[in-house]
């Protein structure tokens, strides 16, 4: 099978094939059996059909990458090859990842494989981006593998109690009632991986906690995960105080939407300034999203883009 695969001419073939074609030069070797010649903008490659074909789905995938202005380095490939993935009607790369015995998600782009992939790797993770990109399911869905992989013994899930126009005072109910409606989709992701009764257990067993960020105070947590959603309506202070919460064999993973502040004053929001301030510190990675990684309906990303940044 020969294939011309023709790279779009906005892209800088530098940045595609590397400095001194290093990029190029390591696909030639993990694909020892095609023949792949670059003439201009032409990859021209020959060989076994299923592998051309994986081939020109990589190179689709660092042209995505490379359209989204991130750099392709050698590591990137290898992320894109560890993926192993089928191609998806939008040609998109989806990628199986086992959660529990029963359970596996799919991971729909590179951005969330790497987040993925940063969260094992890292003690504190920060999960930046627009809504819809996977940040809190991801984060749940990776503190469940870590404890169904028995890497820990706790679930910790918070939320900072920020109305986005309602008030607390006008709920029905008492204080845990006026709560559960901040922390319903915290709720959601857990049942999708545990089910409601045994996330019923696990939560009687206090093997699972879901709680305001309030609550959080005072507290030392070892062998877990613990999880910050919605962490933009979290003060500089607040976001502090959960930071110094990790204990021994423990990782954070702290996730947010820079652009949807429901804080009164939104100079209060302490995310942005904690996750540039801690970025230097070698356990501590920040993952952030963009409009291109959303994956619910495509209008969303379209909506995004007319709403002026904050």
């Amino acid at each position: 099978m020969v294939v011309e695969k023709v790279i779009p001419n906005n892209i800088e073939l530098i940045n595609l094939f590397g400095i001194n074609d290093n990029n190029l030069k390591y696909i030639k070797k993990i694909f020892p059996a095609l023949k792949i010649n670059a003439r201009g903008n032409i990859l021209y490659i020959e060989g076994n059909k299923d592998r051309v074909e994986k081939l020109v789905s990589l190179i689709d995938e660092m042209v995505a990458l490379n359209q989204n202005n991130q750099t392709v380095d050698i590591p990137d490939i290898e992320l894109l090859m560890n993926m192993n993935g089928t191609l998806n009607g939008n040609g998109k790369k989806l990628s199986t990842i086992s959660i529990t015995n029963n359970k596996f998600i799919k991971v729909k782009n590179v951005s969330q494989y790497k987040y993925i992939e940063t969260i094992m790797n890292s003690t504190v993770t920060f999960g930046v981006g627009p809504a819809g990109t996977g940040k809190t399911f991801l984060a749940v869905a990776s503190a469940v593998k870590m404890y169904s992989e028995d890497q820990i013994k706790k679930i910790v899930l918070t939320r900072p109690a920020v109305e986005a126009g309602e008030k607390l005072g006008f709920l029905p109910g008492d204080l845990s009632q006026k709560i559960d409606p901040y922390l319903v989709p915290l709720f959601d992701s857990l049942e999708y991986f545990f089910g409601n009764e045994n996330l019923e257990y696990l939560i009687e067993k206090r093997n699972i906690e879901i709680v305001p960020l309030a609550y959080m105070r005072g507290r030392t947590l070892n062998n877990a995960c613990i999880i910050l959603d919605e962490a933009q309506n979290a003060t500089s202070g607040q976001i502090k105080m959960f930071l110094t919460r990790l204990g021994e064999n423990s990782k954070v993973i702290i996730t947010g939407d820079e652009s949807q502040i429901d804080l009164y004053n939104t100079d209060n929001s302490g995310l942005k300034r904690t996750r540039k301030a801690l970025s230097n510190i070698d356990e501590i990675s920040v993952m952030e999203f963009d409009n291109t990684d959303i994956v619910r309906n495509p209008i969303v990303s379209k909506i995004l883009e007319v709403f002026p940044k904050k």
